[in-house]
């Protein structure tokens, strides 16, 4: 029985989803970076998942002033008060879209497991909800992100959710650094990390893509 389940979710900024070919799939949630939109992480969704083992999501951030950007009002899902490796951060921001997404994929999920990822900001709020939001996620996918308030980084449960981490060793707004310190303090932290490098600037790239293919098919997809 395919899932058609479309009509619960109740997300102002607008979605978009795609059925598994069981009705009980893994929702694969995609959260897209700073400035963008879901269409940018549906087709990263898509190509992650040509054989339909999953329930496909992605979601609109809601519209709102940047620090960061002079206070240029865009999507975004948290305020971004600067990006050095000492910057202050928007706790009260990832605390409320938090909420907002968990009431929001509530009637989604029903009792289904979860897989949480997402590009920049989008893979940054993913580790937010894994680590400080007890979103109970079967899998994270990490693509050009950072580890959030990586000084209060939690150690990993019995059951904590693998990580895949991608990135770009060219790239220009999250260098390559903020990789190795997240899969680091991830490390240490008892987290299991699964970190890959590529030669490209902040973006993603299709052999990304297949590993962080191959990742998911090791960790979440059952036996038929």
């Amino acid at each position: 029985m395919v899932d058609t389940h479309f009509s619960a979710l109740d997300w102002a900024a607008g979605s978009w989803q795609r059925p598994g070919t069981q009705a009980d799939a893994p929702v694969l949630l995609l959260l897209h970076g700073l400035g963008a939109s879901q269409e940018d992480m549906q087709a990263v969704a898509e190509f992650l998942d040509p054989q339909r083992h999953y329930h496909l999501l992605t979601l609109n951030a809601p519209r709102r002033a940047v620090t960061l950007n002079r206070g240029y009002v865009m999507p975004a899902w948290y305020d971004l008060l600067g990006l050095g490796p000492d910057a202050a951060e928007d706790r009260a921001g990832m605390q409320q879209i938090a909420q907002s997404l968990r009431g929001a994929l509530a009637p989604v999920l029903r009792g289904r497991e979860l897989i949480l990822g997402g590009f920049s900001q989008g893979a940054a709020l993913s580790l937010y909800l894994q680590l400080h939001a007890s979103f109970a996620a079967r899998a994270v996918l990490v693509f050009s992100g950072y580890l959030p308030l990586r000084q209060d980084t939690p150690p990993a449960s019995s059951n904590a959710a693998p990580i895949f981490w991608g990135h770009g060793t060219r790239d220009e707004v999250l260098p390559l650094e903020y990789a190795r310190w997240g899969e680091e303090i991830l490390q240490r932290q008892g987290y299991e990390v699964t970190r890959r490098d590529y030669p490209m600037g902040h973006s993603i790239v299709p052999e990304e893509i297949a590993a962080a293919r191959e990742f998911l098919a090791a960790n979440t997809v059952r036996p038929t």
